[in-house]
């Protein structure tokens, strides 16, 4: 127990946070307490999708591929149906749609799909550039585009229905914001959002948006003051109200993207370095997550009461030695029952389970 109140303690900035939030009358939201469900013998874990609450499939660096029949409990490593060649490729992102189509995306161009809930998969694409490397993977089960892929050099591909062939979007080059790698990319019926960064992965201080499925595209511009270091992950609960984060930013707009608003951070401030985040995460129930480098996890959830309103950032309960890793994937098959892929390239990395009712897991290994 003490250690879970040291981390607390340390992830929240300490006592003058919560005497602050105590002050302006303010209830401060609970963190979830994360632990680790896979600790990995090899190659480390990058993104995790759930075809059904009980069956999980997770991605890595190395072709690693691991599966989970009890919702994320118990993982071990799978036959993807592709052989040894998967070991060639880094897995980036999966996504999956409930019940059969599964899209896994990675390096050298490749694309996986699967048709059987991932059960197996067969390779849709490989392209013959062997320097572009798929970033993100999303799909969605209404609403057009169906899925979409972003990657470096500008790279957008679209699914137009479920299983359809994949389209090069150049479109989107209209927009003109010139060379850049797309990070993350969101789709909420025809209206897609897609935030980037420069070649040398620098944030930047605009979005991509279309309204119409692809066809055509404006850049939605975010305030450099808000966010110094531009903006790397982006998530929307709404067409109008939508959330982005970088390197000590965290900003929400609630009229789609006229105007931004900084949320507040806890744990930031002090000697402590503001936290590095990289992507946003929207899940059941309106669920939302912001989480990147040394450690990065927060939930976003809105003040209760006082003087001070708006949205904060919560830092989560990790064990201590996630702070020397980075996160770079999650899933909520579940409201508040969540798995995050933790990897590092000085240790070993995993994937960190937390629920509501503090359910562990059972800290399954990749030697299994």
């Amino acid at each position: 127990m003490g250690t879970d109140w040291g981390m607390r303690s340390r992830k929240t900035g300490g006592a003058f946070v919560l005497l602050v939030l105590f002050l302006a009358g303010c209830q401060a939201p609970s963190a979830l307490l994360w632990l680790l469900a896979y600790t990995p013998s090899g190659a480390e874990p990058s993104a995790i999708a759930c075809p059904s609450p009980q069956s999980c499939i997770a991605v890595g660096q190395s072709g690693l591929f691991l599966v989970s029949q009890n919702g994320g409990q118990l993982w071990v490593p799978a036959n993807s149906g592709l052989g040894a060649a998967l070991a060639n490729f880094n897995l980036t992102s999966i996504a999956c749609l409930s019940g059969s189509q599964c899209t896994i995306v990675g390096n050298q161009g490749l694309i996986l799909q699967s048709i059987n809930g991932g059960q197996s998969f067969s390779i849709t694409n490989v392209t013959t550039n062997g320097n572009l490397t798929f970033n993100e993977v999303v799909c969605q089960s209404s609403g057009t585009p169906a899925c979409a892929i972003v990657g470096d050099n500008n790279t957008l591909l679209l699914q137009n229905s479920s299983g359809a062939s994949w389209t090069a979007d150049l479109n989107v080059l209209s927009a003109a914001i010139g060379p850049a790698n797309f990070n993350q990319v969101f789709l909420l019926g025809s209206s897609i959002w897609i935030s980037a960064s420069n070649t040398s992965g620098t944030g930047m201080n605009a979005l991509l948006y279309s309204g119409d499925g692809g066809q055509t595209w404006t850049l939605i511009v975010v305030p450099q003051v808000l966010a110094p270091q531009g903006v790397s992950g982006v998530g929307c609960l709404s067409v109008s109200t939508c959330y982005v984060d970088g390197t000590g930013a965290l900003l929400e707009t609630t009229d789609g993207g006229a105007t931004w608003s900084s949320a507040l951070i806890l744990g930031e401030g002090g000697a402590q370095m503001p936290p590095s985040l990289t992507g946003i995460y929207i899940g059941p129930g309106s669920t939302i997550f912001a989480y990147g480098e040394n450690g990065a996890l927060y939930q976003v959830t809105s003040l209760a009461g006082g003087s001070v309103s708006g949205e904060a950032a919560v830092p989560q309960i990790l064990p201590p030695t996630s702070a020397q890793l980075s996160f770079t994937g999650m899933v909520c098959p579940q409201a508040l029952s969540c798995y995050v892929a933790g990897n590092s390239l000085a240790i070993s990395g995993g994937i960190f389970y937390a629920s509501p009712n503090g359910s562990p897991g059972n800290g399954s290994t990749g030697a299994l």
